[in-house]
Formats: structure tokens, sequence, C-alpha cells
């Protein structure tokens, strides 16, 4: 993961987990330990009371007497086999920026396995802090264009797709067979048919009642796009609380 914070006054600063790391920085001070993941936990949810803070945990895979069986898997001999059990291990904090420094950025940037996300940022008269992780969350799911098919959008699609291939199919089956609750789906398609405005030709199905719902179908739905959207340790130090630029007479470490 790599942590991007960008500030009004146009400082930057850059938080890479792999870079310039010791390869064993969670299990140094246990010569028996096994780390096979770790565990980066961003706590955007505590920005308002302690600023931004990564913490770390890890997974030892040292044999601790806990198993996991594993059904239908077997030895040479035929008896049954289990996997040892990884234990989630504690590892450390690191304050990237404290709260009065939260004050004073312009843009977070997160770099994670899916692509790039701009977690938190600044704008507006009032300053206003912007939950971009959230936004993201929703806006995957929702925003549609031209160029760019919503989640939920996509779900309707494929829902009705399914149902013209497999007409014998109940709809909890094809909800099921494309892993959607039947009452997620019915909201979805809901929500769909709210906003679609004669784009979106959500079909509905019926309530358990009976009653047919108050949005009509739309038979004559366009074809949808198929591309989705990308959107694109140790002590706290190196942490100040307004995160100025550094003095000339300042050290690099700073007391907290």
């Amino acid at each position: 993961m790599i942590v991007a914070i960008e500030y009004k006054n146009g400082r930057m600063k850059e938080f890479d987990t792999s870079a310039f790391t010791a390869t064993n920085a969670m299990s140094a001070g246990d010569k028996t330990a096994r780390n096979v993941m770790t565990e980066l936990d961003l706590r955007l949810d505590l920005v308002d009371e302690v600023g931004l803070r990564l913490d770390f945990y890890w997974y030892d895979a040292t044999p601790q007497g806990q198993r996991v069986d594993i059904p239908g898997l077997t030895d040479s001999k035929g008896d049954p086999v289990s996997l040892t059990s990884a234990s989630r291990r504690l590892g450390t904090s690191v304050l990237l920026c404290s709260r009065e420094g939260i004050k004073q950025i312009s843009r977070i940037i997160v770099q994670r396995a899916n692509g790039t996300v701009d977690a938190l940022w600044r704008q507006g008269t009032g300053d206003w802090l912007i939950n971009g992780a959230r936004f993201e969350a929703q806006r995957v799911l929702s925003y549609t264009d031209s160029n760019v098919t919503s989640m939920n959008s996509q779900a309707v699609f494929v829902f009705k797709y399914m149902k013209k291939a497999n007409p014998l199919m109940s709809e909890e089956e094809i909800c099921d067979l494309i892993g959607y609750p039947l009452d997620a789906y019915k909201e979805i398609q809901l929500d769909e048919a709210k906003n679609a405005e004669g784009i979106v030709g959500a079909e509905l199905i019926e309530s358990d009642d009976g009653e047919d719902s108050e949005y009509p179908s739309d038979s004559a739905a366009p074809e949808h796009s198929d591309s989705t959207s990308n959107s694109s340790l140790g002590k706290h130090f190196a942490v100040d609380d307004d995160d100025d630029g550094f003095d000339d007479d300042e050290d690099s470490l700073f007391d907290v």
C-alpha cells in the first residue's frame, strides 16, 4: 500500500509499505515465527478523532495446535487431513497525519491492489472534508454514463439475460446464481427504475403479496456497455501537529 498526502501549501508526503522496509519487520522479535500475510488497516473512520492512522497485523503460520478440517480431502492412506490455522498477531501502528494536520491537507491518495483512489480531500468554501472511500463505494454501484455502467445497472442487465436464457428458473434461483439475495436484487431494480427515466429497462419482480410494483417494466432496454469502472512501524515519529514544511534547523525526527 502507498499513501500519498498532499497539503494546501504544496507539500507532499508519500508512505510506502514495501520500499526500503525490512522483510521481517513484523516477526523480527520471534525467531520461530513465520509471517505468511500482513494486514494493513487504514483507519479512515478515526480521522476526526486521531488523524490518519495505519494499523498493522500479521498472521503467524507456526503450528500452535489449532487446525482446520478440510471436508473431502484425504492423504495417501485415505485418512482425513487438516490445515494448520495461522494466528493473527498484533503488529504496530503508524500515525501518518495528526488530527491537526488533517486540517491542512488538500488530498490523500491511496494505492491499493485494485487501483488508486482519492481517499480524502477538502473542497468548497467551507473547506469540507470529503470521504472519498465512501463516495467511491457508492459511485461504483450507481454511476452510469456513455462509457461506464454501474454495478447496479449491470446486475439488472445480467438478471434479465439469465432469466431469458433460463425461463424455467425462478427469480430466487437466478438471483442465487448471480450471487444476489432476492431482496437485495429487488431493492436494486427499484432504485434503477426510479432513476432510469426511460434509459434503464429494469424488469421488476412482483412483491410477495402479489401486487405489482408501482414502477412499470420497460421491455425495450438498450444494450449496456460491458466496461466497468476502474478508478483508477514503530513509534509515531515524523508527525508534527501543523505539518508545515521543515525548517532549516529542524531535525527530521520529531518527538510525540
